[in-house]
């Protein structure tokens, strides 16, 4: 069946080692795009921080932010959709945080929120390579923090991330979903939220089947996915929980494999059109 929709995840996926989106991985997208196929950004990054990706690949499509948190319009960053953590919960999260002495930080808007300035924050912000604002508010977030949120992360070393990570999923069980993006990341969102759940609502808004979709994912935050999607497609440099779920093996993020993968489907012509309004507009 064609491929009427593209979802990529970004850090591990869609770009390279070093972070970078290829030019041959690049020009692969447009193209399918110029081909009638809606191009999905799918990641656990804030809508300011795939500006950039959403013009250089001509995006028109919405986005998947906050590992499924958010769909927001990809040209104005409206939301369309989302399922953000309670102002109660985050506090509550932010005080275990703290109480492991991780650096911890919410999002509103354009603006990341921790307490103070330390190397996580700035590492942060380097990391995103955008503009985002970092907002210093002086307090613990535990007592701060009176708004919902599309997430809250947790930075720290892998070393203290692997073995602080079953203990903040033991404590929340049910009432939070925990996902890693990144060693040093810890990033905590609603249960209900998830890329694939973000991706069955997109692909209802857009008229089209789970059959239409092809995602492609690395880690464990895109397992959801690569399962829902018609085709689910990991990277060689993927987990192993992703790979053995998925039904279609790419070459690595060092490797353009993305691009090999749409190259292919637009030789042999398995590209199809998404005819929604918002997709054509320019």
């Amino acid at each position: 069946m064609p491929v009427r929709l593209i979802v990529l995840d970004m850090d591990g996926t869609l770009l390279d080692p070093e972070s970078r989106l290829t030019e041959r991985t690049a020009a692969a997208l447009r193209l399918a795009g110029e081909k009638g196929a809606g191009v999905v950004l799918a990641s656990g990054r804030m809508p300011c921080a795939l500006r950039s990706f959403v013009r250089e690949l001509n995006i028109t499509a919405p986005l998947i932010a906050y590992n499924g948190a958010l769909i927001a319009d990809s040209r104005t960053e409206e939301t369309l959709a989302s399922l953000p953590i309670e102002a109660a919960l985050g506090r509550e999260i932010a005080a275990a945080c703290e109480e492991m002495a991780l650096h911890i930080q919410a999002y509103r808007g354009d603006a990341v929120c921790c307490e103070r300035t330390n190397a996580f924050a700035r590492d942060y912000q380097a990391f995103l390579d955008c503009p985002v604002r970092l907002e210093f508010v002086g307090r613990k977030l535990s007592d701060w923090l009176d708004f919902d949120t599309p997430k809250l992360l947790a930075i720290d070393t892998p070393e203290r991330v692997r073995a602080l990570l079953p203990v903040l999923r033991e404590r929340f069980a049910g009432r939070v979903k925990i996902a890693t993006s990144q060693p040093r990341f810890i990033e905590f969102v609603s249960p209900a939220a998830g890329k694939a759940a973000a991706l069955r609502q997109l692909s209802g808004l857009l008229g089209i089947t789970r059959e239409d979709v092809m995602a492609f994912g690395d880690g464990l935050n895109d397992l959801d996915m690569i399962e829902w999607a018609g085709t689910g497609c990991a990277m060689a440099n993927g987990a192993p929980e992703v790979k053995a779920q998925a039904d279609l093996i790419a070459p690595s993020n060092a490797e353009d494999g993305v691009a090999q993968v749409v190259e292919r489907l637009i030789r042999d012509e398995q590209i199809a059109g998404v005819r929604e309004a918002w997709l054509t507009r320019r």
